[in-house]
């Protein structure tokens, strides 16, 4: 992914001269903290299966991480989940103040809409796979996901896994669905499908698992029991199997990425 930190830093470069120094500080901090780029790993994995060129899904994979950090941004402010680390590191709003902490938030996510407009100007044919992101970040998925987070006291597990499927799930699906659209190869693109549904969900399941003893209320350790979700995390892997088998060895990067995601410890 070493190459996918210098695209990112290229496109900072290129947009630099359109924000204040302070708001640009605060969106490069939080773009560049170190996270586990697993949305654009799984863009160029997913690219890679369907033989698609990596510069076609670069768009892709730089708006979705635009998406999911601001999301993390706008997570820890005081009014959502009041964290102050992220990463090891203090949280935007904490070493930028609240204010700008949501102007960089709003920032990344406008940058986002703007590397998919300029992708379509050199592409028209790729306008499925940029609303797939836009409902994935949107009501439909993501920003629905939270709204239904605050606004339900009980979770049983059905609502749990609609809430996962937006929340966490849809921006997960889309860095694999998306890519395979311009593969125009039917059953890759319905397996792609299939499998960012199971990464998304098996992703939160595993999340849930190593926080246990948070005991959180939207959790699949607390409304289900560990072995619960160890059992769905088990069947989600045997379903990703399933759906990938046809096609062998050329699929075992997206089986061996999915088992790093599910059965991970941190």
């Amino acid at each position: 992914m070493n190459n996918f930190e210098k695209d990112l830093s290229d496109l900072l470069l290129s947009v630099k001269h359109k924000y204040t120094p302070k708001l640009f500080e605060a969106m490069e901090y939080a773009l560049k903290s170190g996270g586990k780029r697993i949305r654009p790993n799984l863009c160029f994995l997913s690219a890679e299966f369907c033989n698609v060129p990596r510069e076609n899904v670069l768009p892709h994979a730089l708006a979705i991480e635009c998406i999911h950090t601001y999301s993390l941004i706008h997570d820890d402010m005081p009014c959502m989940d009041n964290d102050v680390l992220r990463r090891g590191k203090p949280t935007v709003h904490v070493k930028f103040g609240e204010a700008m902490a949501l102007l960089a938030g709003d920032a990344l996510m406008n940058l986002a809409y703007e590397i998919l407009f300029r992708a379509l100007e050199n592409d028209q044919f790729i306008l499925p796979s940029c609303q797939i992101i836009a409902n994935a970040a949107g009501a439909e998925g993501m920003i629905g996901g939270q709204a239904m987070e605050f606004s339900f006291d009980d979770f049983n597990e059905e609502r749990l896994i609609e809430l996962d499927n937006k929340k966490t799930g849809g921006l997960i699906r889309s860095a694999v669905y998306a890519p395979s659209l311009q593969s125009h190869d039917y059953a890759k693109v319905q397996a792609m499908n299939s499998y960012g549904k199971y990464a998304g969900l098996a992703f939160q399941l595993a999340d849930d698992l190593i926080d246990a003893d948070k005991k959180e209320k939207t959790s699949y350790v607390t409304v289900c029991g560990k072995e619960k979700t160890i059992e769905m995390l088990n069947k989600l892997y045997d379903l990703t199997k399933k759906a990938l088998s046809p096609w062998g060895k050329e699929s075992e990067k997206l089986l061996d990425f999915f088992q790093l995601l599910a059965f991970r410890d941190k």
